[in-house]
């Protein structure tokens, strides 16, 4: 028999494209349906740990769902906003801690997060240098961010979308002034301020040379917040009407959190409020539907693949019978013959197995990050 396996090892040699061929069909035959198993259960396991995290969410009427991605996940800047009064009234009600959120801007293709302290708590975010913002016009990035544009405490980045300040001013520049731990979420990817800050941005608040009258030179909104030029910046209007685009809020019990989902009904409401576990059990459902499809469609194409492989097979036994017949002339049995043709057919299934097993492991090890880049 170790002969006979000898032979068909040897045979596999000489012939290493059909060999390699066959066995990289057999590895993805085997590997496909497991790495979509693992990839969509890990990215599944991710988005409902966050959602789960995140009681609920309120903000602009629409979609529910473009408002958790935008809100929970920072999908995108969220253009649709809502009005500070509506935090207010959150707050004032006394029922849980409203978390406000302003996310229209991004920075070098980082997403920009107005909030406050209470969304570190919520999302624990502990800091691994630096310290947090106290001043407007400072940020804490996390380390995704640190990793993508390669900088650290003390730098500046520009405000990519453009201010309110004068069409010909440059953006503002936000300084680093700490940088939080990995967490492995969208906080990674995310640039933090004070929600000032945000409103700065927004334009409904800028900082100019004490007494210069409006129209000169001297006017010009300052694009740089230092300590020595802070105090010049003031707001202008009424806060409660100051721009946010979401507020995440925390009841303070059950039924603090059934009276809040039962006020925004009204058609006359502007706002919404969402259970963001509710929203993403509907799209992961579609997700199950969609994977069982490609199952499906990956089943159908392995089998036309195997039928194939075994065609081919078919095709090279016959095409080898003057080998065969010459084996059998020099005393070979059927019996060994058929076990050298055999041992071909294992050692191509074993090492399709092996090299499957290989990467559905690795796929497994890393699959919680493979899914946060396909999907973040």
């Amino acid at each position: 028999m170790n002969d006979s396996f000898f032979l068909a090892w040897r045979y596999l040699q000489h012939h290493r494209v059909t060999s390699l061929v066959l066995i990289a069909s057999l590895s993805l035959i085997i590997y496909l349906p497991a790495a979509m198993q693992v990839i969509v259960a890990s990215g599944e396991r991710h988005f409902r740990w966050r959602a789960d995290s995140t009681p609920l969410v309120i903000g602009p009427r629409g979609s529910s769902l473009d408002l958790v991605l935008g809100s929970v996940y920072f999908d995108k800047p969220y253009a649709q906003v809502t009005r500070y009064q509506q935090f207010k009234r959150v707050k004032e009600q006394q029922l849980g801690t409203p978390i406000p959120l302003h996310l229209k801007f991004a920075a070098r293709n980082c997403q920009v997060v107005g909030t406050t302290s209470d969304y570190l708590r919520l999302r624990n975010l502990d800091l691994e240098k630096g310290r947090h913002w106290d001043l407007l016009g400072e940020c804490v990035i996390g380390a995704g961010v640190v990793d993508r544009l390669d900088v650290a405490v003390g730098d500046w980045i520009p405000v990519s979308m453009p201010t309110a300040f004068l069409l010909d001013s440059p953006p503002l520049r936000l300084q680093i002034v700490g940088t939080f731990a990995r967490t492995e979420t969208p906080d990674d990817d995310a640039i933090f301020v004070d929600l000032d800050t945000t409103w700065v941005i927004e334009g409904v608040g800028h900082g100019h040379a004490q007494g210069a009258q409006h129209g000169s030179s001297e006017a010009a909104p300052y694009t740089t917040i230092t300590r020595e030029n802070v105090k010049s910046f003031h707001f202008h209007g009424n806060r409660d009407e100051f721009p946010i685009t979401a507020m995440i809020v925390i009841p303070d019990s059950t039924r603090a959190q059934t009276i809040l989902l039962g006020q925004y009904f009204s058609p006359d409401e502007t706002v919404q409020i969402v259970r963001p576990r509710d929203v993403m059990d509907s799209l992961l459902n579609r997700v199950v539907m969609i994977r069982s499809y490609l199952v499906a469609i990956i089943a159908v194409i392995s089998c036309v693949t195997l039928l194939t492989m075994a065609l081919v097979i078919v095709l090279s036994i016959r095409l080898r019978h003057a080998e065969i017949v010459t084996m059998t002339k020099i005393g070979c049995s059927r019996g060994g013959i058929w076990l050298i043709l055999g041992g071909q057919i294992i050692i191509i299934t074993i090492a399709g197995g092996f090299v499957a097993t290989t990467l559905a492991i690795a796929t497994n090890a890393y699959g919680p990050e493979l899914a946060r880049l396909l999907i973040f």
